[in-house]
């Protein structure tokens, strides 16, 4: 039978559908479903993400986001914060954590501008924490009235951010969620002999169960259980986030707040529902101690660099606040300027990295101006430089220098841990990109040459091991250059004045060589089971030859 134009056509269609239907990935509730969903290439390439801590905690700006359980910690007085509350807003009996949320007004909150100052720094992907450990919830929520559209400011933060950052087409939306972590959490420090006294508190007020969240409560934990999952669902579904990323859960599963079946159910409802848009979507997977997933689930993430281990096989992200605490503080200081920032992002990103880090706004929703000149200090930087971050891969090598990037502490015994603030000008950094090498070097050597000794003429660089040309990525002026038994070396132009750390463009005859990064050149740090790590901690500088 022969078949008219318009049937074959529906055929074909029809089989089309059948063919993307039949393509098209389910992810089924358990982890080895879940562990086949391949990373986006968007996240490898895009490096560099944005995002908040602010809350209800930033309106005392005492001590960080934990004010709450400090505030409730009562004569014990963790960091302060119960003093410190009692001297500015009174007594507990008159005013609690609750309270506070009246005066979560944010009147200098402005979407358009959080999403500018992150993009102008020159991040991809960008977002807030939605919920913290305390529970409230910076969206327009039909699950539970602690929110941001019914209190405090009476605006849904998360939905006019998406807004912002969806105005750029270069950028993604990232959205985490800590409140795996709030049952019991306010009043974790709380004294026994604190119950009398506390009884007049609003954490004792059983009209706000559902914000303290009793973990002691059956009950209240099966509630919690089921809220959890439909305050997941609904950033899912309202605002649709390209990167989903949670704190705490690896504990808060074990006492099922949630339970490890709800975290399953809501994690393959996340890609699948994306599957439905055709969106490509991140999981992130954070390290504390121990990955709240199995580790082949999603995106490994480390906090600061925290528990990394001596190689990373494939892709990873490193999340840090821009200053400590990770929230707003009054008169907060910042150890760490753009440089630091760089550094930290081009040594992450040379080992396979991907850089989140975390702004701290005040209270009233402003950004501090410590805060503006740093991202001012990274986008320049990147503006300038970009094309060695940006959609590059790892090199053979991750670099060479003379820093092995790790820290000692004392703290009764010794602990190794990443550190990035010895970093300088004798650390140099590659990676690669459309048959490009690129080599960072980390400050600005006294002498104004340079030696990269991995390029020695012995080292088989490309197809043909030439080198056509050296180019400095923020100056149009001509790179000196020459290569020998000892390496390949490189006089600064003359004049040149560019901060931070230097991006050197090395062009090759024939086919750039990739081979796996070399396990010998990764640095080696000492296994331990347990490393507690605050930034503050003293420094210890171990060199490379030690």
């Amino acid at each position: 039978m022969k078949l008219s134009k318009l049937t074959l056509a529906t055929l074909l269609v029809s089989a089309q559908l059948a063919s993307f239907n039949a393509s098209a990935q389910n992810y089924d509730a358990n982890w080895d479903s879940l562990s086949e969903k391949p990373l986006p290439e968007w996240v490898v390439d895009a490096k560099f993400g944005i995002y908040t801590h602010w809350g209800v905690y930033s309106v005392p700006a005492h001590g960080g986001p934990d004010y709450a359980p400090n505030l409730y910690s009562h004569k014990r007085d963790v960091k302060g914060a119960y003093s410190y509350h009692k001297e500015k807003y009174g007594d507990l009996d008159k005013v609690g954590y609750t309270d506070l949320i009246k005066k979560f007004t944010a009147p200098k909150f402005d979407a358009k501008n959080w999403a500018a100052v992150m993009h102008n720094a020159g991040a991809k992907f960008g977002g807030i924490s939605v919920v913290h450990h305390d529970g409230f919830l910076l969206w327009d929520s039909k699950v539970s009235r602690w929110n941001s559209k019914k209190m405090g400011p009476k605006r849904d933060v998360y939905g006019e951010i998406a807004e912002a950052i969806r105005e750029y087409p270069d950028m993604k939306l990232v959205a985490t969620m800590h409140h795996g972590r709030s049952p019991g959490w306010k009043t974790k420090f709380l004294p026994k002999d604190s119950k009398d006294e506390a009884k007049n508190w609003d954490m004792s007020n059983p009209e706000y169960s559902d914000f303290f969240w009793d973990r002691k409560d059956k009950d209240v934990l099966k509630q919690f259980d089921k809220d959890w999952e439909k305050k997941v669902h609904e950033i899912v579904d309202n605002y649709q986030p390209d990167l989903l990323w949670f704190d705490g859960l690896r504990q808060a599963m074990k006492s099922d707040h949630p339970s490890e079946n709800t975290v399953l159910n809501s994690l393959s409802y996340f890609y699948n529902e994306a599957e439905k848009r055709k969106q490509e979507v991140v999981l992130a997977n954070k390290h504390a101690g121990k990955f709240n997933f199995p580790e082949n689930v999603g995106l490994r993430s480390f906090e600061g660099g925290r528990d990394m281990p001596e190689h990373i096989e494939g892709y990873y992200l490193t999340d840090r606040a821009i200053g400590y605490p990770w929230s707003y503080v009054n008169n907060k200081t910042y150890r760490d300027g753009a440089d630091f920032h760089v550094d930290f992002l081009i040594d992450n990103v040379s080992r396979g990295g991907i850089y989140l880090m975390s702004l701290t706004p005040k209270g009233d929703g402003s950004i501090p101006e410590g805060e503006l000149e740093i991202t001012k200090g990274i986008g320049r930087w990147l503006d300038a430089n970009g094309e060695a971050i940006y959609g590059t891969r790892r090199y053979s090598v991750f670099g060479e220098g003379k820093h092995l990037i790790y820290k000692k502490l004392k703290k009764g015994k010794t602990i190794y841990a990443w550190d990035y603030r010895i970093l300088g000008s004798d650390d140099i950094r590659f990676t690669q990109k459309d048959n490009n090498l690129y080599a960072m070097v980390l400050g600005t050597p006294e002498s104004k040459k340079l030696t990269i000794k991995t390029l020695n003429n012995d080292y088989n660089i490309s197809s043909n091991n030439k080198i056509t040309n050296v180019s400095l990525l923020d100056s149009d002026k001509t790179v000196k250059w020459s290569r020998d038994n000892n390496g390949l070396h490189i006089q600064f132009p003359q004049g040149y004045d560019g901060e931070f750390a230097h991006a050197f463009k090395i062009e090759v005859a024939g086919d750039l060589i990739v081979t796996e990064p070399d396990k010998e050149n990764i640095v080696k740090l000492k296994k331990l089971k347990k490393i507690t790590l605050e930034p503050e901690d003293e420094i210890k500088v171990v060199n490379a030859d030690k």
